[in-house]
Protein backbone atom coordinates (compact mmCIF):
# COMPACT_ATOMS: atom_id res chain seq x y z
CA UNK A 1 0.00 0.00 0.00
CA UNK A 2 1.32 3.53 -0.94
CA UNK A 3 1.09 6.57 0.86
CA UNK A 4 2.20 9.73 1.78
CA UNK A 5 5.28 7.88 3.36
CA UNK A 6 6.42 5.65 1.13
CA UNK A 7 9.02 7.64 -0.25
CA UNK A 8 10.45 8.77 3.05
CA UNK A 9 10.58 5.28 3.98
CA UNK A 10 11.90 3.89 1.03
CA UNK A 11 14.47 6.62 1.19
CA UNK A 12 15.58 5.89 5.01
CA UNK A 13 15.63 2.05 4.27
CA UNK A 14 18.07 2.23 0.71
CA UNK A 15 20.16 4.58 3.41
CA UNK A 16 20.01 2.01 6.17
CA UNK A 17 21.34 -0.55 3.76
CA UNK A 18 23.98 1.47 2.39
CA UNK A 19 25.34 2.37 5.66
CA UNK A 20 25.33 -1.60 6.71
CA UNK A 21 26.68 -2.77 3.60
CA UNK A 22 29.79 -0.15 3.41
CA UNK A 23 30.52 -1.36 7.03
CA UNK A 24 29.89 -5.33 6.26
CA UNK A 25 31.19 -5.72 2.44
CA UNK A 26 34.76 -6.77 1.65
CA UNK A 27 36.79 -7.19 -1.42
CA UNK A 28 35.21 -10.52 -3.44
CA UNK A 29 32.03 -11.09 -0.85
CA UNK A 30 30.03 -11.71 -3.61
CA UNK A 31 31.93 -15.11 -4.34
CA UNK A 32 32.00 -15.72 -0.68
CA UNK A 33 29.46 -17.80 1.53
CA UNK A 34 30.32 -15.95 4.67
CA UNK A 35 30.10 -12.55 2.80
CA UNK A 36 26.99 -13.14 1.28
CA UNK A 37 25.78 -14.54 4.31
CA UNK A 38 27.10 -11.21 6.27
CA UNK A 39 25.36 -9.02 4.18
CA UNK A 40 21.85 -10.92 3.52
CA UNK A 41 21.85 -11.10 7.86
CA UNK A 42 22.25 -7.12 7.57
CA UNK A 43 19.64 -6.59 4.92
CA UNK A 44 17.47 -8.75 7.16
CA UNK A 45 17.79 -6.60 10.39
CA UNK A 46 17.36 -3.41 8.31
CA UNK A 47 14.22 -4.96 7.01
CA UNK A 48 13.03 -6.12 9.95
CA UNK A 49 13.45 -2.85 11.39
CA UNK A 50 10.73 -1.37 8.98
CA UNK A 51 8.72 -4.65 9.47
CA UNK A 52 9.11 -5.82 5.99
CA UNK A 53 11.44 -9.01 7.06
CA UNK A 54 8.75 -11.03 6.17
CA UNK A 55 8.08 -9.58 1.97
CA UNK A 56 10.52 -12.00 0.49
CA UNK A 57 10.03 -10.14 -3.06
CA UNK A 58 11.29 -7.03 -1.90
CA UNK A 59 14.81 -8.90 0.56
CA UNK A 60 15.13 -11.05 -2.75
CA UNK A 61 15.14 -7.30 -5.48
CA UNK A 62 17.28 -5.78 -2.49
CA UNK A 63 19.81 -8.06 -1.96
CA UNK A 64 20.19 -8.53 -6.03
CA UNK A 65 20.60 -4.84 -6.11
CA UNK A 66 23.33 -4.89 -3.52
CA UNK A 67 24.74 -7.82 -5.35
CA UNK A 68 25.65 -5.81 -8.58
CA UNK A 69 26.42 -2.50 -7.31
CA UNK A 70 28.32 -2.82 -3.85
Amino acid sequence: MKTDQTPAIVERIVNDIDEIVRIVRFEGWQSSIAGEREIQKALRKTLLKYQLHKDTELFVKAYEYIKEYY
